[in-house]
């Protein structure tokens, strides 16, 4: 239709504006809230996590007919959590939905929007986030049968080859995957400098030869000539770098199908996981947990422990006690 009209088709542009969300009477609230959690230091893929939930919320106080938010009781918040959890959400979802929504509602109460804080009417969390779903305990056999499954003759295999061992060697999560661009390498320290996605910090690694040539070999041979500074694109046209963490983190999976590797059910199997592997490994070759810590990206230590540490098995057996010495303890002396 374009080009009957007398114009140059647009190709690769979006043809429908971002749908707002958000009803126009509330919108006010929403943007005065998101800028006070980024005035609190909320990373930008947290306030996005907290857009959404807050805009649920807004909408679905429109529906039921509230023109104020002073109007607001308990029981919108009740039917708006009755109506979520129809959805049938994972408990990682709802716990999500859960702790954004709360943060919103305090936020509302302090403000002076509503009269009462309903974040203390949320239900309770009753699973915990933190070891819902272990993820998959990767062999460096399953490691080595998986890359050997990408075709690093194609352009496609070349790039999802840099990615995957970027992400075995150097843990690299799939966010900051996304966003990489070429000026974070310096290829004369042989490091890669970003600043994480998810936390905010900046970070500094040590860029193993395997992984530098995986990146120089896609980039010189086969990288599209792209308008985006980001080193992985997707290939087809317009070029343009991945949209969400999905599209990147499907790839793995793609090739673990065609290395013959059965994941069982609960155990998360995506790029992410690949972080354990990586923490298993450093534990294994007897790596100081402060260095585990760093190069993960962490920003404390107890992240570590708590997500990675129970992954050593082969350490974790060398802290049982013997059956023997507990049944011969005196009576007196358990604890």
């Amino acid at each position: 239709m374009e080009a009957l009209a007398g114009g140059v088709p647009e190709v690769g542009q979006a043809s429908t504006p971002p749908v707002e969300r958000c009803p126009a009477r509330f919108r006010a609230v929403r943007d005065e809230y998101l800028g006070a959690c980024r005035r609190r230091g909320n990373a930008e893929a947290t306030v996005v996590t907290k857009k959404s939930a807050a805009e649920l919320f807004l909408a679905y106080l429109e529906e039921v007919g509230r023109e104020a938010l002073e109007e607001v009781q308990a029981r919108d918040l009740a039917g708006f959590w009755a109506r979520r959890q129809r959805r049938g959400y994972a408990p990682k979802t709802t716990g999500l939905l859960r702790s954004s929504l709360a943060d919103f509602l305090r936020y509302l109460h302090q403000d002076g929007q509503i009269r009462e804080d309903l974040a203390g009417r949320l239900p309770p969390q009753r699973s915990p986030r933190r070891g819902l779903s272990a993820p998959h305990p990767w062999t460096v056999e399953e490691v080595r049968r998986v890359l050997e499954q990408i075709d690093r003759q194609s352009a496609i295999g070349k790039r999802d080859y840099a990615m995957v061992l970027l992400t075995v060697r150097l843990g690299v999560r799939v966010g900051d995957l996304r966003r990489l661009e070429l000026g974070w390498f310096d290829w004369r320290a042989r490091t890669l400098a970003l600043t994480q996605h998810k936390t905010g910090v900046p970070l500094t690694l040590p860029l193993p030869g395997d992984v530098g040539w995986a990146v120089i070999d896609y980039i010189r041979n086969c990288r599209p000539e792209a308008a985006c500074p980001q080193v992985f694109v997707k290939h087809r046209y317009p070029f343009t770098a991945f949209g969400s963490s999905n599209s990147v983190g499907c790839r793995l999976g793609y090739y673990a199908r065609r290395a013959g590797i059965v994941f069982a059910a609960g155990r998360s199997h995506g790029l992410h996981s690949l972080r354990g592997a990586l923490a298993v490994a450093m534990l294994q070759d007897d790596t100081p947990a402060p260095v585990v810590t760093a190069v993960l990206g962490h920003a404390v230590g107890t992240t570590t422990a708590a997500h990675y540490f129970r992954l050593d098995t082969e350490h974790l057996r060398r802290c049982a006690l013997d059956v023997e010495d507990v049944l011969h303890v005196p009576e007196g002396a358990r604890s």
